[in-house]
């Protein structure tokens, strides 16, 4: 499968950068152009050369410790540069050096695509000729700072690699993500930290008229993400543009006590003895009677992002009574499992390979996936697993967007994924 890697060409260019400023003045009503121009100034995107499909992307950087000036700039997107470093060569990705300590990165990028992004100022060895592997790679990714000309970020600990916040590059032709951002007026909602047991959860809950009750409910591992994400505004703006029903999300922070990152997180979401035991035999009896939320598997949503995924579509094949709907972003069904009771990836594809049986039609489970275009061998694992669950006969919508492993990307995939397992026609 060809990655979209291919489109993005360095460029020599020297023509003019088009700031913010001349954007805005481009942007009257006469011209073709200024829903486009318009769009990009509410995105906080970097300058671009173009307003065409394929774009010039122009992005500039000042050196912030002259006493120990950088030997090199790295542009680090997450969809693309990690990509490039395991294919042993980031030279497309390096700023050029200019004058009074002044770095520019020109690029011809997907018209499509949306990362997250930092810019990694290099001290102390160059990037040039060589190819950062284990240890030197991590201090180059630790390095990476957000954009100064972009005010769109994400916030920290929600790009791999680094602790900080991230710039988000948006080209005009990504995927609509019209919920994302907050807005003036619009009921937030409440969220609740609750402790079942060693394990952590929220509730969020609408803010509505009448006293909710048997309201759908969405269920999203890696629930510590999520909430520095600010997931809730999402849901907030789905609800209040009747996009579809109130309903209660729950994000799970903790499984039996385990760590956000690291082979404790990996455990809890790869072991059915953990994650499946906690749904079904914690979880959902707790939300059931504590909260307003359904009992209806056909209105219970089980989403997940990478191994949130793969364990999604787990407890969905354990218990298709119980969960209804799987929400699966760039799931890891590439993931080999272990020899101690681990999940892997084609266990859980090779699971729905059975045609259902008419008598279990009744339990039969709908999936939202998606990944990104850059994701390799988990994009594979995906599209396998979209024509398994097709054959089957589940109700299947994967699409593949132009992106990485991403949460920028994920934001708004998973307000569509809601959409879709909960929107009720008029």
């Amino acid at each position: 499968m060809r990655s979209r890697l291919s489109a993005l060409q360095p460029s020599s260019s020297s023509s003019s950068v088009a700031t913010a400023r001349n954007l805005r003045s481009i942007a009257t009503p006469a011209d073709p152009m200024d829903e486009t121009a318009s769009l990009m100034l509410r995105r906080g995107m970097p300058p671009l050369e173009n307003l065409i499909p394929g774009h010039e992307v122009t992005l500039r950087w000042t050196e912030t410790d002259p006493s120990h000036p950088a030997l090199d700039v790295l542009v680090r997107t997450v969809a693309l540069t990690d990509d490039a470093q395991e294919a042993g060569d980031l030279t497309p990705f390096l700023m050029h050096p200019g004058s009074a300590g002044t770095w520019t990165w020109t690029s011809t990028l997907p018209s499509d695509l949306r990362t997250a992004y930092q810019l990694c100022p290099v001290r102390d060895f160059s990037l040039r000729g060589s190819n950062p592997e284990g240890d030197q790679w991590l201090r180059v990714l630790a390095a990476g700072v957000p954009d100064p000309n972009s005010p769109a970020h994400l916030p920290p600990g929600t790009v791999w690699g680094n602790p900080g916040p991230a710039s988000i590059l948006e080209l005009p032709a990504a995927l609509p993500q019209p919920w994302v951002a907050k807005r003036p007026g619009v009921r937030r909602g409440s969220l609740t930290r609750v402790e079942l047991g060693a394990s952590v959860i929220h509730v969020w809950t609408p803010d509505t008229d009448r006293p909710p009750t048997d309201l759908p409910l969405v269920i999203s591992f890696d629930g510590a993400s999520w909430l520095r994400a600010d997931i809730s505004t999402t849901f907030a703006n789905l609800v209040a543009d009747h996009a579809v029903p109130p309903f209660v999300a729950v994000l799970i922070e903790s499984i039996n006590g385990s760590a956000e990152r690291g082979p404790e997180r990996i455990r809890s979401l790869t072991h059915p003895d953990q994650f499946v035991a906690f749904v079904l035999g914690d979880l959902l009896p707790y939300l059931r009677t504590a909260h307003p939320a359904t009992d209806d598997p056909t209105r219970t949503v089980l989403a997940g992002q990478s191994l949130g995924g793969l364990a999604a579509a787990h407890v969905a094949a354990v218990a298709p009574d119980q969960v209804g709907w799987v929400i699966g972003q760039s799931a890891a069904l590439w993931w080999p499992g272990d020899d101690v009771g681990g999940i892997s990836g084609a266990a859980v594809i090779a699971a729905y390979e059975a045609p259902i049986a008419r008598s279990t039609k009744f339990f039969l489970t709908k999936f939202f996936l998606e990944a990104g275009s850059e994701e390799g061998d988990l994009l594979k694992a995906n599209h396998r697993f979209h024509d398994v669950l097709q054959t089957a006969g589940h109700a299947v919508s994967f699409r593949e967007y132009c992106g990485g492993h991403d949460y920028t990307c994920w934001q708004g995939g998973l307000a569509d994924g809601i959409i879709a397992a909960l929107h009720q026609p008029v």
